[in-house]
């Protein structure tokens, strides 16, 4: 029988099942426990308990056992010896000898347990992420395996929901288990333990219901009925359980809540309401003509108290009972509209969107914008802008909205008077006068090459200029009633330009002037570019860089330098239209580097902008960034190796001076992640030998300070030093695999590959590298296991495996590249040196066999033990110690398995080739297999 992550390993395609005639047949035979899901899982049954009793072919210690598990996890005693013996199989790390000594001694059975609860709460959460996984992808046409999750999707389509709504009702009504009922192993870490599964589980159900609700049209019952049930449970706040909450728990439940809001939402179909509103066709909506389900709702809704989860659903309702029958019920929707804006409805969006994205683009969270898109379209379609609160709520709501890459297209082809169009036509109108708004929303309307040249375009012809005025200015006349102005003389916009980059507003401009708080609001009809104006802005800050209104002006400047970034990141040929402003990055990054304490989210921003050009440019971007002293750089060329590894005479310029002076004691590193960005576009750029040698201060500066030292230093928020630590090794990995003809250095001066191997072979730069592969797969297995997201692709593991990923990589190229040497290198000495207790790198490089995330990991793991087999003089063996039948075990069963992934199943026979003329030990392991004892029942 296939274990649920055997399932969702061949789903992903990472097996070797992977024609889709195998994937088809995996379906067919296991759909039903897809439908099923959790419910696949059994209660304990006396019948089920007398069955394993008189099964001869299981051996009474595993009998024993098994029903030992059976009453700690509450599971039907057949399925919990199958549990046991495919954890065995798949998951256990000792020999099938250790076995019978486990199962004989009290504590190691328990611990023993306590692991299988541990694959068995795995077991559950991989059926619900099949069900995810066939959700995103059935309609998606570039998936290989379309057809056939389709036609597994059809299987499932009536009785998915019912049934997952009903286990979901189940787990937030389960009492908790407690030592009188579930054995003397069910502690209160236990406890805990079972209570996040439980909510992990919840917030997954309705995943999986919300998924399934963008596809398939809700009835009008099933909308009653959720909203029902999400009223008595609170949006997840009202659990059985709920005194066991902790704040390690805060985000299941807001996950629960907001899945909760979106399902609802996406229950009412304001899109379709929205579209047949614009044609007068609202009476065909599904809600329409319903008074016994307006009534019901409105019952249930107004019952709701003060919880921001509320808030979208009050929203969503009153809306649609507004457009379907306005004078029915005026004052229930005008109670729920205003209790909406109350509860911050736009900040709650933006948090929920925020939340969902967190590890990265998804289906579930590029499907939670499409939905709140019709929302957010229908309210402003609908509604007078100012009585929607704050302007700056909804403009951040939109722009997470449009981070979903196709609602940017959807927008720019709908009427500039309808939807989103209505937040924009705002914000153009206190334009220049407000620049970030409107930056801030265009930003987050590219997305791609099209979108991206319709901003461009968009800026590049405006047709009003917005001013305030404290007081009537001497040189303008006004008309009639004062409302409209006309200028008598020429104005220059910014007094300090120079001629070409500035605007000059002609005389006998007409303004319309509105008063905005005892201040004269001007709007002269004018026409420019933007982009000019954002020259002159970029122009005006070089010159107030020394004053005191220098942070005031990069306020300004900033949301300018990002939207060039993402407009150029996106199509870089427009890149020669905006040459005024990218030629000025260069000044601008030196300038802002000395001032007194500098602004490190400007400059962040400005070698972003550099990072997309040098992809382009290279040697361009390289010739003028080395005049501004922001690289590490040298006065006198370097022409030895130790010369440079002793970093002499080196500058750590103007970026090794903010990391020092302003990074690092306040643990925020936006400029750190952009230099290795820079520095590793540069590398890859394939520079000519002057420029290499130029990069060398770089190299030395990231090997000597930043990779020995940047797990030490201060960290504000999480992830940020696993990202550090991922971006220096791909610097230093795109190093390694820089042909020979492409890393050209002149006679006397090493290359920057020489440089890299010489450093990670013989300086502390190579133990920061073996200690990021010492990570281990319990550590990785930890923090996998932690994540709140649905999506295993993603988020802190990911980073981790990435980064593991790379050290093993750049540790294989620094042997391999390494010259010959009588002497055997620290690194390779801290590599194969014998540690007590099996904990050297030898026996941590083996026991990521067990790794089951990312099969890439394993193989790169074998890849490094071959290369030491091969160049090291140390027995694998002995370093495996008492482990080492234990992973020959593992390394075999991968071997025998037939769904195991072939590339890894060639790496261990190619390791293997190679033990056998170096490491006698090992091989005599592997080839003396002792007939296995079929008595102990294990398969």
């Amino acid at each position: 029988c296939r274990s649920s992550r055997e399932l969702w390993t061949i789903l992903l395609g990472r097996s070797a099942l992977r024609e889709p005639a195998q994937i088809a047949a995996e379906l067919n035979k296991h759909w039903q426990r897809l439908l099923e899901g959790l419910s696949y899982y059994k209660p304990p049954s006396t019948t089920s308990a007398e069955k394993i009793k008189a099964d001869k072919d299981v051996a009474a210690p595993l009998k024993e056992l098994g029903l030992r598990v059976s009453k700690f996890l509450g599971l039907d005693e057949e399925q919990s010896v199958q549990l046991l013996q495919s954890y065995l199989q798949e998951d256990y790390r000792g020999t099938r000898d250790s076995l019978k000594t486990v199962l004989q001694d009290e504590r190691q059975s328990q611990a023993l347990m306590l692991k299988l609860a541990d694959y068995y709460y795995e077991e559950r959460i991989c059926i619900l992420r099949c069900v995810l996984h066939l959700l995103t992808y059935f309609q998606d046409e570039r998936h290989p395996y379309t057809a056939q999750y389709f036609q597994c999707v059809e299987k499932l389509d009536k009785e998915l929901v019912p049934n997952y709504r009903k286990q979901f009702e189940a787990l937030y009504k389960a009492e908790a288990p407690t030592w009188e009922t579930h054995g003397n192993l069910m502690t209160e870490r236990q406890v805990s333990r079972w209570f996040v599964q439980c909510l992990r589980e919840q917030s997954m159900l309705l995943e999986v219901i919300f998924l399934y609700y963008a596809y398939f049209e809700m009835a009008p019952e099933e909308l009653l009925a959720f909203a029902k049930m999400f009223k008595e449970q609170g949006f997840g706040t009202r659990q059985t359980n709920r005194h066991l909450v902790d704040e390690s728990m805060d985000h299941l439940v807001d996950r629960i809540g907001y899945f909760s809001a979106l399902i609802l939402v996406e229950g009412m179909e304001i899109d379709s309401l929205h579209e047949r509103a614009l044609d007068d066709r609202t009476e065909e909506h599904k809600l329409a003509n319903n008074q016994h389900i307006h009534q019901e709702m409105d019952n249930q809704l107004l019952q709701l108290g003060n919880v921001s989860h509320h808030a979208p659903v009050l929203l969503a309702w009153a809306l649609l009972r507004h457009t379907i029958n306005p004078e029915e019920s005026a004052s229930i929707i005008r109670r729920m509209g205003s209790t909406a804006i109350q509860l911050n409805v736009f900040q709650y969006l933006t948090k929920l969107l925020r939340s969902l994205s967190s590890g990265g683009k998804n289906c579930t969270a590029s499907t939670a914008c499409m939905c709140i898109y019709g929302l957010l379209s229908f309210v402003l379609t609908s509604l007078e802008l100012h009585t929607l609160g704050n302007q700056q709520d909804i403009i951040d709501a939109a722009c997470e909205v449009l981070a979903a890459s196709s609602i940017p297209q959807l927008f720019w082809k709908t009427e500039p008077t309808a939807g989103l169009g209505i937040i924009l036509d705002s914000v153009c109108g206190m334009f220049p006068h407000l620049l970030t708004p409107l930056l801030q929303l265009l930003q987050a309307l590219v997305s791609d090459k099209s979108t991206a040249k319709k901003v461009y375009s968009f800026l590049d012809k405006m047709s009003f200029y917005i001013e305030l005025y404290k007081h009537k200015p001497p040189d303008v006349i006004s008309h009639e009633d004062g409302t409209l102005w006309r200028r008598q003389a020429p104005k220059l916009l910014y007094p300090l330009g120079l001629g070409q980059t500035n605007l000059r507003i002609p005389q006998g401009t007409v303004g319309q002037v509105m008063l905005d708080d005892r201040a004269y609001l001007v709007r002269w009809e004018y026409s420019y570019s933007s982009w000019t104006l954002f020259t002159c802005e970029i122009e005006m800050l070089l010159h107030v860089v020394s004053t005191a209104d220098v942070i005031q002006h990069c306020q300004r400047v900033k949301p300018i330098i990002d939207l060039v970034h993402k407009v150029i990141s996106t199509d870089v040929s427009i890149a020669d239209c905006l040459l005024p402003i990218t030629s000025r990055i260069y000044m601008l990054l030196q300038r802002l580097t000395t001032v007194i304490s500098p602004p490190v989210d400007v400059i962040a921003s400005c070698v972003n902008c550099l990072t997309v050009l040098a992809a382009r440019m290279p040697a361009k971007v390289w010739t003028d960034l080395h005049h501004t002293g922001f690289l590490p750089f040298v006065a006198n060329p370097l022409s030895s190796m130790n010369h440079m590894i002793s970093a002499e005479g080196m500058n750590a310029g103007g970026y090794g001076n903010l990391l020092m002076s302003m990074e690092q004691p306040q643990g925020e590193y936006s400029v750190t992640i952009s230099f290795l960005n820079l520095v590793t576009t540069l590398v890859r750029g394939q520079l000519g030998s002057t420029q290499n040698q130029g990069l060398v201060p770089c190299i030395v500066f990231v090997l000597k300070e930043m990779l020995p030292n940047y797990h030490k230093w201060r960290y504000n928020s999480h992830g940020v030093r696993e990202k550090i630590g991922c971006l220096i090794l791909q610097l230093i990995h795109a190093i390694l695999n820089l042909c020979p003809e492409m890393d050209p250095h002149s006679s006397n001066a090493p290359s920057l590959q020489s440089l890299c191997i010489f450093s990670l072979a013989n300086t502390e730069a190579g133990q920061a590298v073996i200690n990021i592969m010492g990570i281990g797969v319990d550590t990785i297995d930890m923090v996998m296991a932690s994540q709140s997201s649905s999506d295993e692709s993603q988020g802190q593991g990911q980073l981790l495996i990435q980064t593991v990923k790379l050290a093993f990589s750049v540790t294989n190229n620094v042997i391999r590249l390494k010259p010959l040497a009588s002497v055997v290198s620290p690194l390779e000495q801290a590599l194969t040196q014998h540690g007590a207790h099996g904990n050297n790198l030898i026996a941590v490089l083996a026991k990521y066999i067990y790794h089951k995330h990312d099969p890439a990991l394993p193989r790169l793991a074998i890849q490094l033990l071959k290369r030491l087999a091969t160049v090291a003089p140390m027995s694998v063996y002995a370093c495996l110690g008492s482990d080492a039948a234990a992973i020959r075990d593992a390394f075999l069963t991968h071997l025998q398995s037939k769904i195991e992934d072939m590339r890894i199943k060639v790496m261990i026979l190619e390791f293997l080739t190679v033990a056998v003329e170096t490491q006698p030990g090992l091989i005599e392991l592997f080839l003396n297999l002792e007939v296995k004892d079929g008595s102990d029942g294990s398969k």
